[in-house]
């Protein structure tokens, strides 16, 4: 409610959702693309803002037309020592991949930034628009052991690559999460890895639960089981 008493009604949240509400989405969608691409080169996620006026002056009034305020540039850094923890994870011969919501630029500029590639392409490189491969230009077991990372990744499509990698590559795979959503994917991994402030569901779905922030951890995991490991290939052996 303004000075004047007039009612007014404010929406946050992704660009393509917001601007979706707007009546004159049609005249600024290119326009705020770009301003989102141009942001995501340079690392940042974009929150869109919409207002519409409320005549009814009651917050069960369908109000005007939406009108788009502009997008506010966020800046989620990295924590400062993941760059240290994917380099020792890919001396020790782990393959790591990023498997994240973000726009494609922006995980191309975190793998840059991490030093873990930016050979990353969108989900719909391996599902298509509709879930269903149709997007892939090349062998989608091929391009996931070749890619590092995907980006534009819905829930849903964490448990498909898992068991890709799995399944194309036969290969062993960790998969570290904190959500609801994060559920079944961790659940199929070979190893599934909950962060500290994962949730419950996360945790359940988990083999291990990190009981302190980061992901440094895991790599004295890796180092303390391939120890183990040995010992017993030394003890059948002798």
């Amino acid at each position: 409610v303004d000075s004047d008493g007039n009612w007014f009604r404010v929406s946050k949240g992704a660009p393509e959702q917001i601007l979706s509400l707007c009546y004159n989405k049609d005249d600024i969608s290119e326009k705020v693309q770009l301003i989102i691409d141009r942001f995501a080169e340079r690392g940042l996620r974009s929150l869109a803002v919409a207002y519409q006026e409320v005549p009814e002056k009651s917050k069960h009034g369908h109000g005007g037309p939406w009108v788009f305020c502009g997008l506010l540039p966020l800046f989620d850094p990295p924590r400062h020592d993941s760059a240290d923890t994917i380099r020792r994870a890919l001396d020790l011969g782990v393959c790591v991949k990023m498997i994240t919501g973000d726009h494609l630029a922006i995980a191309k500029e975190t793998g840059r930034r991490l030093g873990m590639g930016t050979n990353m392409y969108p989900s719909a490189s391996l599902f298509g628009r509709h879930g269903d491969g149709g997007g892939a230009a090349v062998p989608v077991e091929e391009l996931v052991e070749k890619a590092d990372g995907f980006a534009g990744v819905f829930p849903e499509h964490k448990y498909e690559i898992v068991r890709m990698i799995q399944g194309g590559g036969g290969h062993v795979c960790g998969m570290t999460g904190d959500g609801v959503n994060d559920a079944p994917a961790l659940k199929k991994a070979d190893i599934g890895i909950a962060v500290s402030d994962a949730t419950d569901a996360a945790r359940g779905a988990a083999d291990i639960v990190l009981t302190e922030p980061g992901l440094s951890v895991i790599v004295s995991a890796v180092l303390t089981s391939r120890a183990i490991f040995q010992r017993m290939k030394n003890y059948t052996v002798s």
